[in-house]
């Protein structure tokens, strides 16, 4: 099996962790490979490429849930990851809801790797709590001001046609795969998970993030960061934050097996 859903940003043999960031709707893994040059050399980085933009713009958009699931844990367990480094999952917004639907399946699938979850800019959504269907029909100007609820895209972009027509129809495909995401179980993690935004974030508030308590009460930490929704890029407390939780998750994961030698 060839991979072209996990790709490498950084291949760093002798890092401690393998990271894996998988990007928010309307994105790519090119808005996360400035980020991932950012960060030390500690981590071995990976991005997430969904189909349908960057470097799969000719495959078809993929919409269903448990297709995409599939998709990226047979990348992971095609690259080993979580096998013998412990692997971060590092999902933005929509990638935190694949992230932890990733994980979720890694517990039950793969109980021996090691892994950790951080859930950024991603409120709880209970699936009981949804409508049988979307409570829009992703018409233009609804997608348009999801977007600009975000406040994330340059102002060019929607003064040109084609560039704004493109975003629109990357961001529909991504919002419903999301809403197909969000009604999918929600069940604790044994696994350590952060639950992190911004504290100026207009489309998710700290009280939203909070509620991931209720699936993952015993094993969450909650911490909030200066800006918006796209708070994690270009913030240098950010990234130091996240190299520090990297380096003590690998460190810890080697003192347990060691322990358990």
């Amino acid at each position: 099996m060839s991979n072209s859903v996990l790709f490498s940003a950084f291949k760093r043999p002798q890092a401690g962790i393998q990271l894996v960031f998988l990007h928010h709707a309307g994105s790519s893994c090119f808005s996360y490979m400035e980020l991932a040059s950012k960060l030390s050399e500690s981590a071995d980085i990976y991005c997430l490429e969904l189909a349908g933009r960057g470097m799969r713009a000719a495959e078809p958009f993929q919409t269903d849930a448990e297709a995409v699931l599939s998709e990226i844990l047979a990348a992971i367990n095609h690259l080993k990851l979580g096998d013998d480094k412990p692997l971060l999952l590092f999902g933005h917004s929509l990638g935190a809801e694949l992230a932890y639907q990733v994980a979720r399946r890694l517990e039950c699938e793969s109980p021996n790797k090691k892994f950790a979850l951080i859930i950024s800019a991603r409120g709880f959504v209970h699936p009981e709590g949804l409508k049988s269907e979307p409570c829009e029909a992703y018409s233009d100007d609804y997608v348009l001001n999801v977007i600009e609820q975000c406040n994330g895209t340059p102002s060019e972009v929607f003064s040109d046609t084609e560039m704004r027509n493109y975003l629109i129809n990357i961001m529909r495909h991504d919002l419903v795969l999301l809403d197909s995401l969000s009604r999918l179980p929600k069940v604790n993690l044994n696994a350590q998970v952060w639950v992190i935004g911004g504290n100026q974030d207009r489309r998710v508030s700290a009280a939203q993030l909070s509620d991931w308590s209720r699936v993952l009460s015993a094993s969450v930490e909650h911490k909030l960061f200066t800006g918006g929704h796209f708070y994690l890029f270009n913030n240098d407390v950010v990234l130091s934050w996240l190299e520090k939780e990297a380096r003590a998750l690998a460190q810890e994961v080697k003192v347990k097996e060691t322990e358990e030698k």
